[in-house]
């Protein structure tokens, strides 16, 4: 485990690399590490069945055309990809205007397409904001966030859990890889990132037998000391933490020899998926009295398409639908479909020309998604209009990503989201829960 401490602006590593790489706390708040165990089990507890709200980026801006290709407009596209080839469209089901990317079907009960069917997914075409920075580093940052600015700062769910969330459990968000999503910045509230449960655990490099011992007793007393002074109070508060974190997941370790493994699914995911394997840990740990109540996951695939389209789209975007479709089935077999909603999105969208390579370059207007048994069906917001394009021949944003994150908030985490987006009075809203 790394530790790091956020009191302060500058974020400054107070352990470095010498406690292992399994999981990654963050934190302000001072207590023992006694009292943050009992009080981060209590927390936990409390959480019980609170909605969880799980956050899927898709890096490099996906393409909404090819995912969802408006099938009236169809000769449009293809004059405008002269350099794609158009490849077959299946329709979307139940719709008549659009059709979707074959990939989507792949996947546990049809895929994305089947979970649109089923009534489980609301596209939301056209999501950008306007006027679009086409930057990766630029719109990530606006998303991140949840306001387009380039000031540093909190996430916008990092905010939320500043204000609604607990000053003790750092699993109530958790960033399923080893560093800390900026979606999930907080000012104090701590917060984790996990590769896997089964590292989570004291590991100091270069150790073993009698050391490991003597270093985890050495660190079991520095997490005791009682502290004066901001840097001494920061380092055993950290220690506490991880200290703590550990503990609340070692009943969920796996033991390979005895064939043990608590957070196993009943629901096969696709195998040699790093993306699908953190899925199904997620949604074991939901599962469990952790008080998980906001958690991102980044999708592998290579979504900024500048060159080989076809071929590299078509990966990421199976290997996506049938992780998220297993991800959903797992979520229903365990009984905590109904407290979690997955919102997929990515920084932009593609422009509706193709360029020279066989690709398209980064555009306005992308996709986004909300997914589970709550999520509100359909198609949420207007198709942009191929024939109304904007003054640099980018699609016209239809919704701004900022009326979603209003309505993610209010209507799933029960916030009022002018407590945490400054532009949420003019966001406006839409319906994505039922």
């Amino acid at each position: 485990m790394a530790c790091y401490d956020r009191s302060d602006l500058t974020r400054r590593q107070l352990v470095g690399r010498s406690i292992g790489f399994g999981l990654t706390v963050y934190a302000s708040k001072l207590l023992t590490a006694d009292a943050l165990l009992e009080s981060a089990q209590a927390q936990a507890a409390a959480a019980g069945d609170a909605p969880v709200l799980v956050s899927v980026f898709l890096p490099g801006g996906c393409d909404l055309l090819s995912a969802l290709p408006p099938v009236e407009q169809l000769g449009l596209l293809n004059d405008l990809r002269a350099t794609l080839p158009p490849g077959d469209v299946p329709g979307l089901p139940g719709e008549t205007r659009l059709g979707m990317h074959p990939a989507f079907t792949d996947g546990i009960n049809g895929g994305v397409a089947g979970l649109f069917a089923a009534g489980k997914i609301g596209f939301l075409p056209g999501i950008d904001y306007a006027p679009p920075d086409l930057s990766h580093f630029h719109s990530r940052h606006f998303w991140e966030r949840g306001m387009v600015t380039e000031e540093a700062g909190a996430g916008w769910l990092g905010r939320w859990l500043d204000r609604h969330g607990s000053g003790e459990n750092p699993l109530q968000g958790l960033t399923m890889s080893s560093n800390l999503s900026p979606v999930l910045a907080t000012a104090g509230a701590p917060v984790a990132a996990l590769n896997d449960p089964d590292d989570a655990a004291l590991q100091f490099g270069g150790t073993w037998g009698m050391g490991a011992d003597k270093a985890a007793e050495a660190w079991t007393r520095l997490a005791a000391l009682p502290r004066h002074g901001a840097g001494p109070q920061a380092a055993g508060h950290i220690a506490g933490l991880t200290q703590s974190v550990g503990t609340l997941l070692a009943p969920y370790k796996s033991d390979p020899k005895k064939g043990i493994d608590p957070l196993a699914s009943s629901v096969a995911y696709p195998t040699g998926s790093d993306f699908a394997k953190r899925l199904s840990s997620l949604a074991g740990l939901i599962a469990q009295p952790l008080g998980i109540r906001v958690a991102t996951i980044n999708a592998p695939g290579d979504y900024d398409t500048h060159d080989n389209q076809t071929a590299d789209l078509t990966k990421a975007l199976a290997e996506l639908s049938r992780s998220l479709s297993a991800f959903q089935a797992d979520l229903e077999a365990r009984g905590v479909a109904d407290r979690v909603l997955t919102f997929v999105w990515s920084e932009f969208g593609r422009r509706p020309q193709s360029n020279r390579s066989a690709g398209t370059d980064h555009g306005a207007g992308g996709i986004a998604w909300v997914q589970g048994t709550r999520a509100a069906s359909g198609i949420l917001s207007d198709f942009p209009d191929l024939g109304a394009l904007d003054r640099e021949d980018n699609l016209a944003v239809t919704v701004d990503f900022r009326r979603v994150y209003a309505s993610l908030l209010e209507q799933w985490l029960g916030t009022d989201a002018a407590e945490i987006l400054p532009d949420a009075a003019a966001a406006g809203r839409l319906q994505v829960v039922r």
